[in-house]
This record gives structure tokens, C-alpha cells and sequence, in this order.
């Protein structure tokens, strides 16, 4: 088995520079996933100076390790979107994600991108409390959207009941991207890899983005980073929480047309791919990031849930970080409300292909002074309710939790015995060469407790995400510094 993504498994893109030189630019997009590539997409004709900066490699980060899936059909988000900010809402959250699928589409068939793209069914299924899905069933009526009634998958899978519609894809999120890619350099947009951004000063017009050695002055920010490390530490960690979700690709027999997912808080997920092979792409054993952080059970349990119903022939397994909001619904848009230098795409609640694809969309008509019906929806300043202060509160609570533990249990019981905790403040890895690794195990972000990954043999912070090797040093935000002990 391979501990990557499979759609990173035959990838041979080469290198692109990282940033060796101050710079300035129009328009500065931090981030070059699904909505910094999308973003840079839809403004490539408007004689803008744009530039992207990634900490890693174009496309490589969380954009890479989605499953792929260009659905508006998204478990029983419709029903929890009304009920926390009333249908209408549900129905223009709806109308934006039919959208989005409409947009990726056909920026595949006016470019010709080869990706892999096809058309299928895809369902929200259960095999426990069909409440939820009857409820979803409802809103989709109240939308006058057609939908069919089934009791079962087209594979040989339990289930109680299902709602299936025709009109979603799949598709390669890699070759997507990296067909974009080619678009926009082509159009003349400048892109830098392994380029971290480490601060953001604000100037009088503009702003000041500084990596470990140069500064690039721009105009305008777009964050399209996974998660914003730069920013006052009031907007995200306190408005959001993290979930990380368990996947795996298995060699499969048959290739079947459809994509589904059920209604647990587990969120089992199944689609299908083929490459001259057929797989079966699955997820589950969905996590509040810091909740367990034990790798190898949530794996073991994986691979278990895979090799009862589906197949034992497992090739890939990896993890994906989602952000989610309080309402649901992604934060697209000014960061501030009277700031028009600075824009913001993230909390995309697992739905990244659909929701990145709408930021970059959303971005580009607020960076060129255009309309677009769904600024006020996904605006980050949205009005609050009740209701999205209890949702924030309980997230509160849990990243309050998370802290807590991560400063309390400074060795868990997983560990293995070539790992090491002296005084709750130095991490010792010891590797298969007798060689000891030593690292300050307090996340530089937040102060956070680090988690050493088995699996991986990485830090890992159970509050926000931050990831370090055994070394000390950044590998993924938020934090943009290493945890070294010198």
C-alpha cells in the first residue's frame, strides 16, 4: 500500500520556481489549490499584473486529496442549512452549488481538459435512521428539484433507503488542475512553489506579503490558503473547527457509474475510479480533528469497513482536512467589510471541488467591480442568528477541548516506545538508526499540544491542523514556523 493520494500517483509535473526576489504585483493569491487556480482562471483576461505563491507544490495540498466529486446532491446540507437560516437560504446555497457544477464543466469543454470527467448518479443514503433522509427529501421538493426514491445501491451494499438524482460528475482533481495551471501561465500569471508567506502588513496601498527572505508589495490579497496563518487569530479559530477524514483507494473488479454518501456524522463516502484500473475510492471514519488522534486505529478501521463490503486489495490510503462553518456555507469574499484590498475563499464544510470553484468566481467579480448574485450569501461578515451563535459556541467549545487535552495528555497510550515526552515540552522521535530527533512539541500558532503521528511520522496539532516532520520543520499551515530545538 501507498500512503499518498491516488490522484498524486503518477503525478511528474515539473518544479516551478519558488520566489527569489522582491516583487511587486497587482494582485497577490496566496494559495494555489481549487480556488487560487480558479480564481487566477477567471481573471486571466483582465490585464491584471497576478501573481500565486504556494508553501508546497501547485495543486498538492488539501485540493489533492479530495475525492473528486462535482455534486450538489451534499448528505443533508440543504435540511441543515434551513434550519438554521430558513429556506430560502438552503435554496440559494442550492442554486450556487448547481452553479459551480455547471462552471466546471464547461471550463473542461471550452479547454479541453483531459481529466477524467464523467457523468453519474449520486445518492445520500442510510442504513440506520431514514429521518434525515426524508427530511432532505423534503427540502429538495420545496426546490421542485426531481429526485428518485430507491432502497438500495448499485452494488451489493445494506442500506434502508437512498436518494438518488442523475446529474453529477466525477472527475480527476489533479489533471483538472493542472490543466488550469497551463491556462493561466500561459496567460502570463507568474506562480512560485514552495513560497510560504509568513506575514501580512497592510500599507497604505496595499499590502506587504514577506516569505523567510523577500517581500512582494501588491495591491490586493487573495486568500486562498487552506488556513489563513497570518491573520488575527479572532476570525478563524474561534469561528470554525477542523475535521479530518480517513481515505483509501482499493483495486476493485467493475467499474460502477455513481458516486454516494450517507448521513452520519461518520460521513462514509464511495465513488468509483478507473485508470486502466478500476478502483473504489471510500471514505470514512470522519473525525473532530483532535478528537482521535490515534492514526492506526482510524485507519485499521478503514481498511476493515473496506475489506468486509467492498474489496481487500487496497493500493492508497491518506487524510483530507475539512474546515466547517457554523451555517453550513462557505466564507468567500471581503475579509473586511470596508476593505476591498483584501478577499477571502475558505470553510467549504468537505465540499471543496463545488465551493472553490465558486470563490475563485465570486474573487474575480469583486476584484473587477462585477455583479455576482452570491456576494451577500458567502460574504464572512454575514448577519449572525442564534443559532449560528450556538453552532460557534459548541465550536468554541470543542477547540477548547482540544487544547485542554493536547496540554494534559502530552503522551498517549499509542505511542510507540521509540517516542518520548520530557516535561510536556520536547518530543524525542527515535528512528530506525538509533537517531534521536528532538523538537518542541507546543504548536508555534496557538500554543497548542503536538501529537506525533505513527503513521506518517509527523507533529500534528489536534486544534488547527499545523503538521511538522520529525525534524521540526513546517510541512503544512497554519503555522508558518518550525518547531527546531536549536
Amino acid at each position: 500500500m501507498f500512503n499518498k493520494s491516488i490522484w498524486l500517483k503518477n503525478f511528474k509535473e515539473k518544479k516551478l520556481d519558488s520566489l527569489k526576489e522582491d516583487i511587486e504585483t497587482d494582485i497577490l493569491i496566496i494559495g494555489g489549490g481549487i480556488t487560487g487556480l480558479s480564481a487566477s482562471y477567471f481573471l486571466r483576461n483582465s490585464n491584471k499584473n497576478i501573481v500565486i505563491v504556494d508553501s508546497g507544490r501547485i495543486a498538492c495540498g488539501t485540493s489533492s486529496k479530495t475525492t473528486g466529486k462535482i455534486t450538489y446532491l451534499q448528505g443533508t446540507i440543504y435540511q441543515k442549512i434551513s434550519d438554521i437560516c430558513g429556506t430560502d437560504t438552503a435554496y440559494k446555497y442550492f442554486s450556487s452549488q448547481k452553479e459551480a457544477c455547471s462552471l466546471v464543466k464547461n471550463i473542461i469543454i471550452d479547454n479541453n481538459i483531459k481529466c477524467d470527467y464523467q457523468s453519474n448518479s449520486s445518492y445520500i443514503f442510510t442504513n440506520k435512521n431514514i429521518s434525515k433522509v426524508k427530511s432532505e427529501m423534503e427540502v429538495l421538493n420545496r426546490f421542485n428539484t426531481p429526485f428518485k426514491i430507491s432502497k438500495s445501491l448499485p452494488i451489493n451494499y445494506p442500506i434502508r433507503l437512498a436518494l438518488k438524482i442523475d446529474d453529477s460528475a466525477v472527475f480527476h482533481p489533479i489533471k483538472y488542475l493542472m490543466g488550469i495551471k497551463k491556462i493561466c501561465l500561459d496567460s502570463g500569471i507568474k506562480m512560485y512553489e514552495n513560497t510560504m508567506i509568513k506575514s501580512l502588513e497592510k500599507i497604505s496601498d496595499g499590502y506587504i506579503a514577506t516569505t523567510n527572505k523577500y517581500k512582494i508589495k501588491t495591491k490586493r490579497v487573495v486568500l486562498a490558503c487552506f488556513y489563513p496563518s497570518f491573520l488575527s487569530p479572532g476570525l478563524f479559530p474561534f469561528r470554525t473547527y477542523l475535521k479530518k477524514e480517513y481515505i483509501c483507494a482499493s483495486l476493485t473488479d467493475s467499474y460502477k457509474r455513481f458516486n454516494a454518501i450517507d448521513d452520519t456524522s461518520d460521513v462514509e463516502s464511495i465513488r468509483y475510479h478507473s485508470d486502466n484500473k478500476n478502483y473504489l475510492i471510500y471514505t470514512g471514519q470522519s473525525k473532530k480533528l483532535g478528537s482521535n488522534m490515534n492514526n492506526e486505529k482510524n485507519y485499521s478501521d478503514l481498511f476493515w469497513k473496506v475489506k468486509s463490503n467492498f474489496s481487500d486489495n487496497i493500493k492508497y490510503y491518506w487524510f483530507n482536512y475539512d474546515i466547517m462553518t457554523a451555517d453550513y456555507m462557505p466564507l468567500i469574499g471581503y475579509l473586511e467589510k470596508y476593505n476591498k484590498n483584501l478577499l477571502i475563499g475558505t470553510g467549504y464544510n468537505a465540499w471543496g471541488m463545488t465551493n472553490g470553484t465558486l470563490a475563485g468566481k465570486i474573487i474575480s467579480d469583486l476584484l473587477l467591480d462585477k455583479s455576482n448574485e452570491y456576494i451577500d450569501l458567502f460574504a464572512p461578515n454575514r448577519k449572525t442568528n442564534i443559532l449560528k451563535i450556538a453552532n460557534t459556541i459548541n465550536y468554541n467549545l470543542k477547540n477548547g477541548l482540544s487544547f485542554i487535552s493536547s496540554k494534559v495528555n502530552s503522551y498517549y497510550e499509542f505511542y510507540p516506545k521509540n517516542i518520548k515526552i520530557v516535561n510536556k515540552k520536547v518530543g524525542i522521535y527515535t528512528d530506525d538508526k538509533k537517531k534521536e530527533h528532538k523538537v518542541c512539541i507546543n504548536c508555534p500558532h496557538m500554543k497548542c499540544g503536538l501529537v506525533f503521528n505513527t503513521i506518517d511520522k509527523t507533529w500534528d496539532c489536534p486544534c488547527h491542523g499545523s503538521r511538522f516532520n520529525v525534524n521540526g520543520k513546517v510541512i503544512k499551515g497554519p503555522s508558518v514556523d518550525n518547531i527546531t530545538i536549536k
